[in-house]
């Protein structure tokens, strides 16, 4: 642009005040622009500062004096939530151990939500914050009962235990009484048999024997009943409802009345030597210490304890609705200072528009009059000239050179070519840069490889039983899918064992929880040195349970190896005073199926665990095949 065009394009109101505007320069007519930008700038920070002093007290009111509230609320709302929860846990207690971790959650949450009710009140007052401290006060008196019934479950709990033993004991001494005189009378009985069978029978001594053993008969009668009784109170203690103990009681009590009347028809020297034990028998059974007694009071304490959880949760319903009160109000004035905060905005928003409405106004008049007037040409010709050189083209006119600014930087075009060299050169290590770079993809690759290895480490993990180390439940349902599809594409049979330890509660009672997982990972050991092929699985079912999948296995093959299994833990005599064999012993049941349309494999489990159950009938430390003892 030629300097006579400049001047036509300058304001005819004032072309010295232009004139003297172009002679300052690039940089001194950019600082005077700046300079009013700068007053602009002002003019909006102060209205900015005052939009956010107006926003700074509306959220100063929301965070210091309604916020603190509601969070304060919520944390108290999750406090009470939790020590309800932990006061549910006392109902299941059974055990000095579950009694102690259950005393310390519900201690911690009382810790806490008495914390957070400290903070709730400390940054308000209300009725309703008054309401929730009096409907927690409750709520922790009811858990103080709560422990007490624990305390005196544990107690029942233990006599119960001692009431057994004694039963036990008095069951034995029955049956070494009842079996002598049992055999006694079984022995006469094949001896008039074996009389009666002669060509010529002495009819008289077959007389005197039938007299000296028909007043005996009842005794196998008796010793049937004392067993039932011995039975029934045994089962008692698993009755889980005040009814059903009921009825139990009425059977024991009428199968006392039939012992005794069949006490009383056996001679009297029978009648001495039984009266004694079945008096003591008869005793423990009605009395309130006896095991109906004492479960019925076990029973009692429990109905008791839910009666106190549904008051529990009743008081943390109300607990709610007070809460919910409380956040409401603090959310509507939280919301009231919202409004005021937006209003305040929505008037500062309007002032700043204006202003920088002006100021872009005045911006736009700098870089139209000065910026693309007289300086966007020669910087235009300069770029060209660059242009033209980075091209390679290095006989094209150069720009001027000057004092000022544009001038200044002509003479460095210049010096392009030296530039021009020196940009190959940091081209060639860009591409070496480059190749580094590749090389170190390749090792993130590699190390992704790992990853996923080690990914696949801590999957196999999730699916191993923690105890044991055999596969969990998880695992077990898995291959077990996989099997019978496979089994089922090639027509061929498989097998599953369901074994379980015998009189596996009584040794965990006798000997302690720690000792039966003892017991535990040494039964789960021999199953590990039964199974051989990658296809079988052997895993934890569930507490003293476990189950055996044989992919492509007879019955007869799995019936054989579910022996080797119980006669090698057998071997393991590990002591277990309380079962018949002394030692731990183990009942296996067997089922093979060959999978066809429409079966599915929870068929082939529930055989299995049918088998079981007949093992457990039948005597227990035994085999059982589904298809030779079906119910």
């Amino acid at each position: 642009m030629s300097p006579s065009s400049e001047e036509e394009a300058a304001p005819r109101g004032n072309p010295s005040l232009w004139g003297k505007f172009k002679g300052l320069g690039i940089r001194n007519s950019f600082l005077v622009g700046f300079a009013a930008m700068a007053l602009f700038m002002v003019v909006v920070m102060i209205t900015a500062l005052s939009t956010s002093a107006a926003m700074s007290r509306s959220v100063t009111q929301i965070l210091e004096e309604q916020l603190p509230v509601t969070l304060a609320t919520f944390r108290a709302a999750r406090a009470a939530d939790a020590l309800a929860t932990s006061g549910a846990s006392l109902i299941t207690v059974r055990t000095a151990a579950d009694q102690q971790l259950a005393f310390q959650r519900v201690a911690s949450a009382q810790q806490i939500l008495e914390r957070t009710l400290g903070e709730l009140t400390g940054v308000t007052e209300s009725p309703d914050v008054a309401d929730i401290i009096t409907q927690v006060a409750e709520l922790n008196q009811n858990l103080d009962s709560l422990k007490s019934l624990v305390d005196e479950r544990l107690s029942l709990i233990d006599a119960q235990q001692r009431a057994r033993t004694e039963l036990i004991a008095d069951l034995q001494a029955f049956q070494q009484e009842l079996t002598f005189r049992v055999r006694i009378l079984e022995a006469d009985s094949d001896v008039i048999n074996a009389l009666m069978q002669r060509p010529s029978p002495p009819v008289e001594q077959i007389a005197r024997m039938s007299g000296n053993t028909v007043p005996l008969i009842p005794l196998s009668r008796f010793y049937a009943e004392v067993e039932s009784i011995g039975s029934r109170l045994m089962a008692a203690t698993q009755d889980r409802t005040l009814a059903s103990l009921a009825v139990t009681e009425q059977i024991i009590n009428h199968r006392l009345q039939i012992a005794s009347e069949t006490l009383e028809k056996l001679p009297p020297d029978v009648t001495g030597t039984l009266s004694r034990q079945f008096v003591a028998l008869r005793a423990s059974s009605l009395s309130p210490d006896g095991l109906v007694g004492l479960r019925q009071r076990e029973l009692n304490l429990l109905a008791n304890g839910e009666a106190l959880n549904q008051q529990n949760q009743q008081i943390i319903a109300r607990v709610d609705l007070a809460i919910a009160a409380l956040v409401d109000n603090r959310l509507g004035q939280i919301d009231q200072a919202a409004d005021m905060a937006t209003s305040a905005n929505s008037r500062s928003q309007l002032w700043l528009l204006i202003i920088t409405g002006a100021g872009l106004a005045g911006l736009v008049a700098f870089f139209y009059l000065h910026v693309l007037r007289r300086l966007v040409p020669r910087l235009t010709d300069l770029s060209d000239t660059l242009l033209n050189l980075s091209a390679g083209r290095y006989d094209v006119p150069m720009p001027t050179e000057g004092n000022d600014e544009l001038g200044r930087l002509g003479s460095a075009v210049h010096q392009f070519r030296q530039m021009a060299l020196e940009a190959s050169r940091r081209e060639e290590e860009l591409q070496a840069s480059n190749r580094r770079a590749e090389e170190a993809v390749k090792e993130l690759e590699q190390k992704a490889t790992e990853l996923e290895r080690v990914n696949g480490r801590l999957e196999t993990l999730s699916l191993s039983d923690g105890l044991t180390g055999l596969a969990n439940r998880r695992r077990f349902d898995d291959v077990l899918a996989a099997e019978w599809a496979h089994s089922a594409r090639t027509a061929q049979s498989m097998s599953v064992l369901m074994l379980d330890v015998d009189y596996f509660k009584l040794y965990n009672d006798q000997y302690g929880h720690q000792q039966g997982d003892d017991c535990l990972r040494r039964i789960a050991g021999v199953l590990k040195t039964r199974i051989h092929r990658a296809t079988d699985l052997a895993a934890r079912y569930g507490g003293e349970e476990f189950c055996v999948i044989l992919s492509f296995c007879t019955e007869e093959d799995a019936a054989t190896i579910a022996e080797q299994m119980r006669s090698q833990v057998e071997r393991l005599q590990i002591e277990h005073r309380l079962a018949d064999a002394g030692v731990v012993t183990i009942s296996i049941g067997v089922a093979t199926m060959v999978p066809t349309a429409g079966s599915a494999a929870d068929e082939l489990v529930r055989q299995a665990d049918i088998a079981l159950y007949n093992a457990k009938r039948l005597g227990r430390n035994r085999v059982v095949c589904s298809s030779k003892h079906a119910d």
